[in-house]
């Protein structure tokens, strides 16, 4: 049997629902500015600002703006004065361009859409817009690709890849987002006959290579440069592979994930050398050597950091992560080293939030609706400021941009709301 077609339990059905909003676009980091926000977890892909920080603040900082969105739990993109949201209404998937100030629309694009749904009673889209050039790229629910273009909204080409290349909708539908080298974009599908892979053309959305025998996860794939070199990696269901993005060819793998109602769903980290990797469901922490043949372990834990969707951010040598399981209401905050695991402190009762690092402070929106400002330290958790959010279900990741924190709310399965808070005032 499929293990995407068995049927899901309770647990399951509660936990699901979080993990989608981890997926988004992702690009390599190239040209990041101050400013711009131009997908999941900032314009390196590693949940840090480029060129910003935010104050302590004394009073809860003001809402600029809202926009009313629909159903789907794709964060915001920031790039250049325009905001970009990526939504269900009913039967189709809309793509919103704002501008950054006044939340005022820009262009409206619209795709149909047509996922049914699978675990979880939303079926909106799940990844963030990425914004690559004077390109946009949204990939929906089901699977479906389009180029679109940043001036005016003009749809420039769509590719349906998972009806294309066969592949499951697994629990959510597609989650797992592409990342752009160059002129190439490649997306974890999941496909049958080796297309786990699709690599394709930006500008025509034609395929250029398929690669991999494995299932699509719910992480996505990065570009590391090693030994001058650019390479992807990607965590997919049960492995974690290197490539080359020109040409597929796979240049290193790795087992990792659990068989069963499980996920990979956290970014990878890296830094040097070295390749960081988390997941839940008692598969926990790795940090491999990507200049060893095969990858290997340089230190693992089964439980320092076991994170179910929330990617860590690493400051100097610190990781800040969140450990543990939403569902099971076990979300706890712990400061880890680097080099070799060793944890500095830790928050228990944090509860799950998504992080992002600004300077030398870490702010953190839990899903439950707050926001936390921290000094990244290590010598002890030092709370700043705190912030309750309008009511509502935070699991959308955040973005943030020239001053401004982008969040979104969802309040049902079919409606949610993004809001734009001044946290430099």
């Amino acid at each position: 049997m499929n293990p995407h077609q068995r049927h899901a339990s309770p647990i399951l059905r509660r936990l699901l629902v979080l993990i989608v909003a981890i997926t988004s676009f992702a690009q390599t980091s190239n040209g990041a500015t101050a400013g711009d926000w131009p997908q999941i977890l900032g314009p390196n892909r590693d949940g840090l600002a480029v060129g910003e920080t935010v104050s302590a603040w004394e009073s809860n900082p003001k809402i600029r703006w809202r926009m009313k969105c629909g159903a789907g739990y794709a964060g915001a993109a920031v790039s250049d004065g325009k905001v970009f949201v990526w939504h269900r209404d009913d039967k189709q998937e809309t793509l919103d361009c704002l501008a950054t100030n006044d939340g005022r629309s820009l262009w409206q694009a619209n795709f149909p859409a047509i996922y049914r749904g699978g675990v979880d009673a939303d079926r909106g889209p799940r990844c963030v817009p990425l914004v690559s050039g004077d390109q946009v790229f949204v990939y929906g629910a089901a699977g479906d690709l389009s180029a679109v273009a940043v001036s005016d909204g003009t749809t420039q080409w769509t590719r349906q890849l998972r009806t294309e290349y066969d592949a499951d909708d697994g629990y959510f539908g597609a989650g797992s987002s592409p990342i752009v080298v160059g002129s190439t974009l490649i997306v974890a599908v999941g496909g049958n006959e080796r297309s786990g892979l699709v690599a394709l053309d930006t500008q025509s959305g034609k395929t250029r290579w398929t690669e991999v025998d494995q299932e699509a996860a719910y992480a996505s794939p990065i570009a590391v440069e090693i030994e001058g070199q650019t390479r992807i990696v990607a965590v997919l269901r049960l492995q974690t592979v290197m490539i080359d993005p020109e040409t597929g060819k796979i240049l290193g793998e790795f087992d990792f994930g659990q068989r069963g109602p499980t996920v990979n769903a956290a970014t990878p980290i890296t830094r040097d050398d070295k390749l960081f990797l988390t997941a839940s469901y008692g598969v926990g922490c790795r940090m491999l050597d990507m200049n060893s043949t095969p990858l290997k372990n340089t230190w693992h834990s089964d439980d320092v950091i076991s994170s179910q969707y929330v990617t860590p951010v690493l400051i100097d040598q610190w990781l800040y992560a969140i450990t543990g399981r939403e569902d099971f209401g076990t979300g706890e905050l712990l400061c880890v080293r680097w080099s070799d695991g060793e944890v500095a402190w830790r928050r228990p009762g944090f509860q799950t939030a998504h992080l992002m690092g600004l300077g030398n402070k870490i702010l953190a929106q839990r899903v439950s609706g707050q926001l936390e400002l921290f000094a990244a330290e290590p010598k002890a958790f030092r709370s700043l400021a705190t912030m309750d959010l309008p009511a509502g279900t935070y699991r959308a990741l955040p973005a943030f941009s020239d001053g401004t924190l982008y969040c979104r709310r969802n309040l049902s399965p079919t409606e949610s709301e993004l809001i734009a808070i001044e946290l430099n005032q």
